[in-house]
């Protein structure tokens, strides 16, 4: 199982006031507009998403090539992949979904590797 780095106290700190100062920023450009604020908040969380797992597009011209650089197998049984309800399975978070730090496995070995990770 792959560990992550957790945040000491200085940097979880450091983290809650980034936290703190872009609310600060997004209530400020939102004025007493909730929906304008509910949009800016959307469009942070988003691109933030972005900045960690890239677009949906890059993602899925990336899972095509893997599929088709596994013949089409899941990488974990070797079955033949569905049409459709695969994973793009990451060997590494911090590694980001590119080429060589992915897999694509099936929905049964997805589920029994996360059950094994403690996460389903």
């Amino acid at each position: 199982m792959t560990t992550h780095r957790t945040l000491n106290e200085a940097e979880l700190e450091a983290a809650r006031t980034l936290l703190s100062d872009i609310r600060a920023l997004i209530d400020t450009a939102a004025g007493q507009d909730e929906q304008l604020r509910f949009a800016l908040n959307r469009k942070v969380y988003k691109e933030l998403s972005y900045d960690e797992r890239g677009k949906p597009n890059a993602r899925a011209s990336l899972k095509a090539r893997m599929v088709k650089a596994q013949n089409g197998d899941c990488a974990q049984c070797a079955k033949p992949l569905p049409e459709s309800d695969t994973v793009l399975d990451l060997l590494s978070a911090t590694g980001g979904y590119v080429d060589g730090n992915v897999r694509v496995l099936c929905r049964p070995c997805d589920l029994a590797i996360q059950r094994g990770r403690g996460f389903a």
